[in-house]
């Protein structure tokens, strides 16, 4: 049986580490706040496996992901399969924080800049919508302790929408396409206090 586990108040201190990637077998995974906002771990999340707990989950308030015309390695064109997200994301209970998901991906922290840059591990595809995904930490960018520090995992999920277009297109000639989607981030810490040097 799952744990429920209780939002940490802020992160801080990073570590990186890496970690096979496992699936969660029911939905008891929670974070409550005293604020009354509760996430849940859905069944069949990617999850970094044992050794790691949640330490924040947020959900897009607004958001898109933007697909380009790409021409491909025979001459074709077609609409690339890799999008460029574009986000903001509220909070699961308190602190009532922000973060700002961008190209990388990365995700910085509106409230003192705190940036981890991702790298997809695990995609669990899903139909109608963009995949479920686990990202392990691949960059710490900021040089100064911030919230996001002790973040070594980041999962997808509960996403809606966001799917790209289909077919061939002409690069120069048609503009990007920016799909809205929505999606919960699970931010993964180390069970261990584990610190780093920063640069």
């Amino acid at each position: 049986m799952a744990t429920a586990v209780l939002a940490a108040a802020a992160l801080a201190a990073v570590g990186t580490g890496t970690a096979s990637a496992a699936t969660a077998t029911d939905a008891a995974t929670t974070i409550d706040a005293t604020s009354g906002s509760h996430f849940r771990l859905p069944a069949g999340a990617p999850t970094p496996g044992e050794g790691y707990r949640i330490g924040a989950a947020y959900r897009v308030t607004t958001g898109t992901q933007t697909y380009a015309c790409t021409t491909n390695t025979d001459g074709t064109t077609t609409w690339a399969t890799k999008s460029t997200p574009e986000a903001t994301l509220q909070r699961y209970g308190r602190p009532p924080t922000t973060i700002h998901h961008y190209a990388g991906p990365r995700w910085e922290s509106n409230r003192d800049h705190s940036i981890v840059v991702g790298a997809v591990d695990q995609t669990v595809p899903k139909t109608g919508t963009i995949a479920w995904l686990l990202l392990h930490v691949a960059a710490h960018e900021n040089t100064t302790p911030g919230e996001l520090d002790r973040v070594q995992f980041i999962s997808r999920v509960n996403t809606t929408g966001g799917v790209g277009p289909t077919g061939t297109c002409t690069p120069g000639t048609d503009t990007p396409v920016s799909v809205p989607y929505t999606a919960d981030y699970v931010f993964w810490i180390s069970c261990k206090p584990v610190a780093r040097a920063l640069d």
